[in-house]
């Protein structure tokens, strides 16, 4: 199913109403796709769009603020880190899971992203910061879950120097 296909879906129209809320907020509609709905501050510092992803069917929102793009799941582990680990981006391929995910999105934009609505420059400051911070302790976690096998293998060989070197 390609975007084109997808008219069934409905996902413009169903976006453009479980997203409604941000006209009150001061955005306006600056594009519309099959898979895309993307909207703009009218001081014009904070962009969000909505998609259907074309690939992975994913339904998803994020804010584009500052030169730089933040997913929904940023916004989310930096206000509730716990609420994060059980986040997931909705994927699907039918008319009700469009409404359904679209609604499920929209009603955590409106929980934890209304100061990254609100273009604050503070908060957007501190999420650069964490997205490095997370950025190395994903390569960290990585990194261990490579070496891991090996310091084990190496315990096994009764090489414990060797064992002791890798998970050091």
């Amino acid at each position: 199913m390609n975007a084109s296909d997808r008219a069934h879906l409905n996902f413009e129209n169903e976006a453009r109403e479980a997203f409604a809320f941000l006209g009150d907020l001061g955005f306006s509609e600056i594009e519309a796709l099959p898979t895309l709905v993307r909207y703009c501050q009218r001081k014009g510092s904070v962009e969000v769009d909505v998609y259907h992803g074309r690939k992975s069917y994913e339904i998803g929102v994020g804010i584009n603020a500052f030169g730089t793009r933040y997913a929904i799941s940023e916004i989310i582990r930096h206000i509730d880190s716990e609420a994060e680990k059980y986040f997931h981006y909705p994927a699907t391929t039918t008319p009700e899971g469009v409404v359904v995910g679209l609604d499920e999105l929209s009603s955590l934009m409106k929980r934890y992203g209304r100061s990254a609505l609100d273009g604050d420059s503070q908060l957007f400051s501190i999420l650069e910061s964490e997205r490095k911070s997370w950025s190395e302790e994903y390569a960290l976690d990585v990194l261990a879950d490579q070496l891991r096998p090996q310091a084990d293998e190496a315990f096994r060989q009764r090489n414990y120097a060797k064992s002791a070197e890798l998970y050091f």
